[in-house]
């Protein structure tokens, strides 16, 4: 595997030779097991699905074959490189440095060697795992961080669009009700709000009119597909306080123009409880009875679930303090962190994939201060990267979404 590499001296450097490994691996679904990931994929790999029917015949002297015809299909893992590029100035990065050798409440400098090379790896190792989880299961168009040309669809938006996957909608009464309005402001007239609480997510779909979402600046986006977390104002009427997506930077959600129709969808405590008795009745049992299966949840999904369970725990001793399990009839239930609003993935680990290349030439950590060369005062670090996700057998996956 590539090493990290210095050009000068100045530096007391060290091989990290587990960076590109932490930055690709360490996600947080890839760490639980969620995924099951192939080392040395360096071009296009392709993954051969087979299956067949089971026949039981009469006894016979002579071997008969069962006359059935295997199934055989293809999917492919197409690793896309890409790269995370900083430069720092060397007089600042000694400072920050500085700053976390002290002590809590001391006024001496540090006294030490300086050694800033897994410094500055760490200073942005949590952020790219968090960019490759997100990158992994939401795919580019939805990865504020990748801004990369090669397109990269990822696991949730590839499901959602294959056929032979079992797909569930939100589109009930219990989990949807129609707008009549959204205003410039983010207010959403309804029927009624009398299933919503402040702080519930909901996903909004089927937009009528020319209402944008212009949080991160710009012209803005279309509202549709966006979730949003909301505050309850009256009866009829609900607030989007902040793009579900936006959860990190805590931006509040800006809007223009306006909506005259749309469909509201949301999983909350009031729900959450039907919603999931549906699930379990639909999941294949030969796939739900296997080890490696796991319904996969959004965080408010596992939030408005400790919910529920408190709730109906009528006169139980803690009930709302004791933490709850998250497993719901002998399924396990997989908190996803930086995941896609109101959907659900029911699938086996032995099922996803992600493919990357840790030991080859695609995969590099190199630091090099630019002084010794340019006189300019400052380092620069680069990291490529290289990975790739896939299913594999459509049939075996469940997929609810708004």
């Amino acid at each position: 595997m590539a090493q990290f590499t210095f050009t000068n001296n100045t530096y007391a450097g060290e091989a990290l030779a587990g960076f590109m490994a932490s930055t690709l691996l360490e996600a947080d679904s890839v760490k639980r097991g969620l995924l099951t990931v192939i080392n040395d994929v360096k071009s296009r790999k392709v993954i051969l699905d087979v299956d067949d029917d089971v026949v039981l015949q009469d006894p016979s002297g002579m071997f008969t074959d069962q006359g059935t015809t295997s199934a055989q299909n293809e999917s492919y893992l197409d690793p896309v490189v890409y790269e995370f590029m900083k430069q720092e100035q060397w007089d600042k990065l000694v400072q920050s440095w500085e700053t976390q050798q002290l002590k809590p409440g001391a006024f001496q400098d540090y006294e030490g060697v300086v050694d800033l090379s897994d410094f500055m790896v760490q200073r942005y190792l949590t952020k790219i795992q968090i960019a490759n989880e997100r990158l992994y299961w939401l795919g580019k168009g939805a990865t504020k961080e990748a801004a990369f040309t090669a397109p990269f669809t990822g696991l949730l938006p590839t499901i959602a669009a294959a056929t032979g996957v079992y797909k569930v909608g939100l589109g009930k009464p219990a989990t949807s009700m129609a707008a009549t309005a959204i205003s410039a402001l983010g207010v959403v007239t309804v029927s009624s709000t009398a299933t919503l609480k402040d702080g519930d997510v909901v996903t909004i779909t089927a937009v009528t009119g020319t209402s944008k979402d212009t949080t991160n600046g710009g012209s803005g986006i279309d509202m549709q597909g966006q979730s949003y977390f909301i505050q309850v104002i009256s009866a009829t009427t609900f607030k989007l306080v902040r793009n579900y997506h936006e959860v990190n930077t805590r931006k509040p959600a800006t809007f223009s123009s306006t909506a005259t129709a749309a469909t509201i969808s949301y999983i909350n405590s009031s729900n959450v409880l039907d919603v999931l008795t549906g699930i379990y009745a639909q999941l294949d049992p030969a796939d739900r009875s296997q080890e490696d299966f796991n319904l996969q949840i959004p965080l408010h999904v596992g939030y408005a679930y400790a919910q529920a369970q408190a709730d109906k725990a009528v006169n139980v001793l803690n009930a709302f303090t004791d933490p709850k399990k998250m497993d719901y009839l002998g399924v396990p239930l997989q908190l996803m962190n930086h995941w896609q609003a109101n959907t659900i993935l029911g699938a086996r680990s032995s099922n996803l994939f992600l493919g990357v290349d840790l030991l080859g030439d695609a995969s590099e950590l190199s630091t090099v201060y630019m002084k010794p060369y340019t006189n300019d005062n400052v380092v620069r670090m680069k990291a490529r990267m290289k990975a790739a996700v896939n299913y594999k057998f459509a049939n075996e996956l469940f997929y609810l979404s708004a």
